[in-house]
């Protein structure tokens, strides 16, 4: 009787531990399923996030001449002879020796400009700028884009309302790195002229990139 009662207790044993090793199958592939599920549920909404575009505003950059290595600014200002045909004329490099006066190269804009300019002649006022390719150059064309580059000039002593935009002419690029740019403004084509004795007083100057 001892002996068959052991067998008995053996069989449970041996049953108990097979239904153990059920139970941690079934949670192991009850985990297994339910990462599954969780991998299916991210897929999901990674296809649905959506990534912005930054828009673009416009820019105002340094005003100061001699832009470093890489900047984009101002490379010289010119007081010059009128021109009947600025889109032609000012797209083209222009020279010192041939203005009436123009910027001396010092860092700072807040200076009087070398030489002198002949009362009662008509003149335009011309500032040539860079741009690098980070604000002028669309990647997406891709190409310098003159639609990024803009100025603005105030002077009341020429009648030049508060921040009026310049007319402005591509000069020339340098490959995908730089590109120039002139701005000018004629006094609707009539050219600027000045009284003897007068000195006129250009009060701001902004270049600005759209990016």
């Amino acid at each position: 009787m001892i002996e068959k009662k052991e067998k008995v207790i053996n069989k449970r044993l041996l049953f108990g531990s097979i239904a153990v090793a059920m139970l941690v199958v079934g949670a192991t592939f009850g985990i297994v399923s339910i990462l599954s599920v969780d991998n299916t549920i991210d897929e999901k909404i990674i296809e649905e996030i959506i990534i912005p575009e930054k828009p673009r505003t416009w820019h105002e950059l340094g005003s100061d001449a001699s832009p470093g290595a890489g900047d984009s600014g101002v490379i010289n200002v010119y007081i010059y002879p009128h021109s009947a045909d600025p889109g032609t004329d000012y797209a083209t490099n222009l020279t010192e020796g041939a203005a009436y006066a123009h910027f001396d190269g010092t860092p700072s804009l807040d200076e009087a400009l070398d030489g002198n300019v002949p009362y009662d002649t008509e003149f335009d006022i011309v500032v040539r700028c860079r741009y690098n390719n980070t604000h002028a150059y669309n990647s997406t064309t891709p190409g310098w884009d003159m639609t990024y580059v803009k100025a603005l000039m105030t002077c009341a002593d020429l009648s030049i309302g508060a921040d009026t935009e310049m007319s402005e002419v591509q000069v020339a690029t340098a490959g995908t790195t730089y590109m120039w740019v002139q701005f000018y403004v004629n006094n609707a084509a009539a050219g600027y002229t000045i009284a003897h004795g007068e000195t006129v007083n250009v009060t701001s100057f902004k270049q600005q990139a759209y990016y």
